[in-house]
């Protein structure tokens, strides 16, 4: 694992670093293993089988196959709701509970994962490689609960004191009677007189105990790499590979309506896709000068395609009741993708670098560099560098990235519904690419690369069965790639807009884009290390990792980030994380414990939107840290099978309930860095084979 900035080698991709996986490549034997579990609190049951196999091609190649496929089923850790208890108390029997709304893990349905991994060595010593994944799955959570009082657009547009009501007459609207809501129950008679009249209408007489959208998704993930490698009489070792890559997600939503349509409205919308697909090629090549010297370079080519698929017209139309009588637009919680939103847009870019390594006669220091130069189609060239060294147990590295903006940031567009804590309701928040009128309002301009400066120090001692590496870091990216915080259209600027033609600002009143407008600085420590202490035979390996973290917005001069967004960027994630694990084994048997330490976070959405520092506390959604256990034992049956029982945060710890459990029913904060479900427990049975 490479943890440093290596965009100099490996661009964009690359900013934070490279991960290096190492694939199965057996050409014999193989391994089946079966995984079920649940949560303490008696949901969430998992299941997954997995298998592998290593198969030969001819006398020097070899075929690896893996395939895993499992489900989970939901999780519910909600709070019950005021509202919700305000209407069953008023003895509305529609509403289907006090907790209307889940919050919780979604339902994972056919979720399949497959890996081929493919090599073959001619007798001149050239290697034909490929590999190759398919993967897929349905997932499907919940949305918010609409009040059937209060739901603005669809229920009432006065927060709650009258029905809204619709006249079918469009052209003569306004001859239906008024229908007054007192004490959570709109009145009777004159709701009979709507219901009596064929020309008058309430989504409340269809809905009386109002509706919760299912909102979700069905992924394709697909990538195929292939190459050739060999070297030469010369020495050169050379390497040529074409991949491909391709992730599509289609989107659904149920349980819900598009207002504007009327009392018929659809409850089943497909809102459309999102599809990314990249192409590359590339060319490396290396050359050892001597024992002391080692130089690399390379060259990339690669086409970057971003697109998005419209939804059914009824998932994003503006219906007969949408201008005039004030129902909304769209499916409600996520509107389809409109003519507005679809479309397609692509990227090409050329790459080379260039790398040199020198190395002591000694193996007591190192001292390495590289440039990279690229050039994209859509906002010019960027060259960027990196200079590391070792002397005996010290290391340090400089090295300058950047990071493209994705088409998908700077051309996607939707709008969702969201809770405002300053608020205390629900708002349709739009996501809008920076090159639109409306965001172009608010400052929003086409997006540029990010660029960072890189610095680490640190060491490194490795004794066998003891080592350590302790490093620094800091990392200061200016025209930092982030979306901006939420902006309100006044009245006059949407009307501005309706008459220029842009029919979506009706439903942009709040609305946020990406940005590169501000810049951040990073810095902290990481300490990774282990130990296998001899006198225990090498049964027993002590792990621990620490790592702290400090973000701050050090540029925010054209104000696109609010104090909401200048806590996240330095609280959202906990500052400090740690864990100290130990293996043992004892004959046939083998233990896993592991204590995962995370410090406090923040988590705008489940407080009061009043303060923005963590001694604020709970009630404006700053939560404390906690220890969480991992324990595990697994026992070799005989026959190559492995019998294991655990626990993921086996004492079942949660968080603090948040301030706003009441409100939507968020008992918990949803970005609880180990999750809010508490205690897991699974068995695994594996059997192993061959090589």
């Amino acid at each position: 694992m490479l943890r440093d900035g290596a965009a100099a080698q490996y661009g964009s991709d690359a900013i934070a670093g490279v991960m290096n996986f190492q694939l199965k490549d057996a050409a014999s034997g193989g391994a089946l293993e079966v995984n079920t579990g649940a949560f303490g609190a008696g949901d969430g049951e998992a299941f997954n089988v997995a298998g592998n196999v290593g198969l030969p091609l001819g006398a020097t190649g070899f075929a690896n196959l893996s395939l895993e496929y499992g489900s989970s089923n939901p999780t519910n850790r909600s709070a019950p709701r005021s509202d919700a208890i305000a209407l069953l108390a008023a003895g509305n029997t529609h509403v289907v509970s006090d907790t209307p709304q889940v919050w919780g893990s979604p339902s994972i349905d056919d979720d399949l994962k497959l890996f081929g991994n493919f090599g073959y060595t001619s007798a001149a010593g050239v290697q034909a490689y490929a590999h190759t994944n398919y993967a897929s799955k349905r997932v499907t959570g919940g949305f918010f609960f609409r009040n059937p009082n209060t739901r603005r657009g669809v229920f009432s547009l006065d927060g709650g004191q009258s029905l809204l009501v619709g006249d079918r007459r469009v052209a003569g609207a306004g001859g239906c009677p008024s229908v007054p809501i007192a004490d959570s129950v709109p009145d009777a008679q004159a709701l009979a007189a709507v219901e009596a009249n064929p020309d008058c209408f309430t989504l409340y007489s269809r809905f009386p105990g109002g509706f919760t959208p299912s909102f979700g998704g069905e992924a394709q993930d697909m990538s195929l790499v292939a190459g050739v490698r060999g070297f030469t009489e010369a020495g050169f070792n050379w390497d040529l590979s074409a991949s491909f890559g391709a992730h599509e997600t289609d989107l659904f939503i149920e349980n819900t309506v598009n207002a504007s349509l009327g009392y018929d409205t659809p409850t089943a919308f497909d809102l459309g896709s999102n599809r990314q697909q990249e192409l590359g090629v590339s060319f490396d090549v290396s050359y050892a000068v001597n024992d002391m010297v080692n130089v690399a370079a390379g060259a990339e080519w690669r086409d970057e395609r971003y697109e998005t698929r419209g939804g059914e017209p009824d998932s994003w139309t503006v219906g007969p009741y949408g201008r005039g009588q004030g129902f909304t637009a769209g499916s409600n919680g996520f509107f389809g993708y409109g003519p507005l939103a679809a479309g397609h847009w692509s990227r090409g870019n050329l790459a080379a670098y260039g790398d040199v390594e020198l190395n002591g006669a000694d193996g007591l220091w190192t001292v390495g560099s590289a440039v990279r130069i690229e050039r994209f189609e859509d906002f010019g060239t960027t060259t960027n560098g990196k200079v590391s060294a070792r002397v005996a147990f010290f290391r340090a590295s400089v090295s300058s990235g950047f990071r493209a903006p994705t088409p998908g940031q700077q051309n996607g567009f939707n709008i969702a519904t969201i809770f405002d804590p300053a608020l205390g309701d629900l708002v349709n928040n739009g996501t809008i690419p920076s090159i639109s009128p409306v965001a172009a309002l608010r400052g929003g301009v086409p997006l540029q690369p990010e660029k960072s400066l890189n610095y680490t120090a640190g060491v490194a001692f490795d004794t066998g069965p003891f080592n350590l590496t302790a490093d620094y870091f800091r990392i200061n990216v200016s025209d930092r790639i982030g979306i901006t915080s939420n902006f309100t259209l006044t009245d006059a600027e949407i009307d501005g807009l309706l008459a220029e033609g842009i029919d979506s600002a009706r439903d942009l009143r709040t609305f946020r884009f990406f940005t590169n407008a501000f810049a951040t600085a990073s810095q902290g420590v990481d300490l990774v290390s282990t130990f296998t202490p001899l006198a225990l035979r090498g049964n027993t390996t002590i792990s621990a990792v620490f790592n702290y973290t400090d973000t701050e917005v050090t540029d925010n001069e054209r104000g696109l980030l609010g104090d909401r967004r200048l806590a996240e960027f330095a609280y959202a994630l906990p500052r400090t994380r740690w864990n100290v694990g130990v293996n043992q084994r004892f004959g046939r048997m083998t233990f896993l414990g592991r204590v995962n330490y995370f410090g406090g976070w923040y988590d705008y959405d489940s407080g009061f939107a009043q303060a923005f520092l963590p001694s604020a506390g709970i009630e404006q959604g700053f939560f404390d840290g906690r220890p969480i256990v991992d324990l595990e034992l697994s026992i070799a049956l005989g026959g190559a099978t492995t019998l294991a029982v655990g626990g993921q945060n086996a004492f079942n710890t949660y968080p603090q309930v948040t301030a706003r459990a009441m409100s939507v029913g968020e008992k918990y904060s949803e970005y609880t860095p180990w999750g809010f479900n508490g205690a897991y427990y699974y068995v695994r049975i594996g059997y192993g084979w061959g090589n």
